[in-house]
């Protein structure tokens, strides 16, 4: 069997809540700090959400043994706040994409995003896709998403009981730090231009592959498996 890989990015992908995990972030520390904006006192970049955290706690000189705690905080008001958000929604073709997929013995799915596992789960939570989901890389530790990519890969094999072929793993993102992780290891990148980026910045970034939205549901799942419909 050819097996392969589809590592998922979150936010602006694989759905959208807007601004939703800065907003709790920022709120998580202005109940500890008193700052509204938080994340604007730190360079935030393409940051893990380990290290914005620890960011942050260095720069308002709060304790390291907090961040459990802080942590836990931050995804009592995630959730709250995503809930609450009325205009989140799971983006076009995506939900699709994921029944077909979802059905294929040969096909892994699994996620690579900067957000706290945790995070990531309460966001997925709120539009049903959690369930899709068993396993990926999180911004629980410090590093770059490629480090979490990795991570990623490394336990989609276990689970597969094998090595997946490089060709066969796919990285799919609406940025370029997601067309950049994928390079970095040595994956197949496909872009997608539901988030931030525009298509054609995002197509400047040169990933294998590139769709304005995923709505076209056929061609990309010939992509990932051929025609699986």
């Amino acid at each position: 069997m050819n097996k392969k890989l589809v590592l998922w990015d979150i936010d602006g992908t694989l759905m959208s809540c807007y601004r939703d995990g800065t907003l709790a972030m920022n709120e998580t520390f202005r109940r500890r700090t008193g700052h509204e904006n938080a994340c604007g006192e730190v360079i935030v970049g393409t940051s893990m959400d380990s290290s914005l955290v620890d960011s942050i706690m260095d720069r308002f000189g709060i304790d390291p043994g907090e961040k459990d705690n802080i942590i836990a905080e931050f995804a009592a008001i995630l959730k709250e706040i995503v809930t609450a958000n009325k205009t989140k929604k799971i983006l076009p073709g995506v939900k699709e994409i994921l029944d077909v997929l979802a059905q294929r013995e040969d096909v892994f799915m699994g996620l690579i995003t900067s957000n706290f596992r945790i995070g990531a789960e309460i966001k997925l939570d709120s539009v049903g896709l959690k369930e899709y989901f068993e396993f990926g890389g999180f911004g629980d530790h410090p590093g770059e998403k490629w480090d979490a990519a990795r991570e990623a890969v490394e336990e989609a094999s276990r689970l597969a009981g094998g090595d997946f072929k490089p060709e066969n793993i796919f990285v799919i993102g609406d940025s370029r730090y997601d067309i950049e992780c994928a390079k970095k290891i040595g994956a197949k990148s496909i872009g997608v231009a539901t988030g931030w980026m525009k298509y054609e910045e995002l197509e400047k970034t040169e990933p294998d592959y590139i769709f304005k939205n995923l709505e076209n549901t056929e061609e990309f799942l010939e992509l990932i498996c051929g025609y699986c419909l």
